[in-house]
């Protein structure tokens, strides 16, 4: 297992607690209040970024879902961090004990909308990472929005509060 990858999916461990930590902070009467941007409001984007790691931990595995999660199912962030721990814990198992032979071999899969696609089982891993910084920075916007405290989930924070930066 290649040790860049193992990194990122601690590092997206790690960023993605923090900001579902900050969206709980703001209390369950704002967590279904409607917002203007990509989601509709603050659990649809906190389920929205679980879901994707449910969905692409289930392809890696052979288990081709045909949803994620539903956000209705999560009455506050606290529900949303329980399974995210869940999940990010699977994904490092499943990554721990992936063959690196295996990295570069097609993944078949089917889109949301039923569309068959394939890519390098290596590039859907760091996609999922990469998915995932874009759709925190959403919900650290809409956290924001909701007059909450913000909180830092770049790489260079996850590494320095590892002791592996340099300063």
């Amino acid at each position: 297992m290649p040790v860049d990858l193992l990194l990122m999916a601690r590092y997206d461990a790690w960023a993605t607690a923090r900001a579902l930590e900050a969206a709980g902070k703001l209390g369950t009467t704002t967590w279904i209040r409607p917002l203007a941007g990509p989601f509709p409001c603050l659990r649809d984007g906190a389920v929205h970024l679980v879901s994707a790691a449910v969905v692409w931990l289930a392809r890696w595995q052979g288990r081709p879902m045909a949803t994620g999660l539903r956000a209705a199912a999560f009455a506050d962030a606290a529900a949303v961090q329980a399974r995210w721990r869940e999940v990010a814990a699977a994904v490092e198992t499943f990554l721990v004990h992936l063959p690196e032979q295996v990295l570069e071999a097609p993944l078949a899969y089917r889109t949301a909308t039923g569309r068959p696609r394939q890519a390098p089982l290596a590039m859907t891993i760091l996609h999922l990472f990469t998915h995932a910084a874009y759709h925190r920075g959403q919900l650290m916007a809409a956290i924001r929005q909701l007059g909450g405290a913000t909180v830092h989930t770049d790489l260079l924070y996850f590494l320095h509060d590892r002791g592996r930066a340099a300063g």
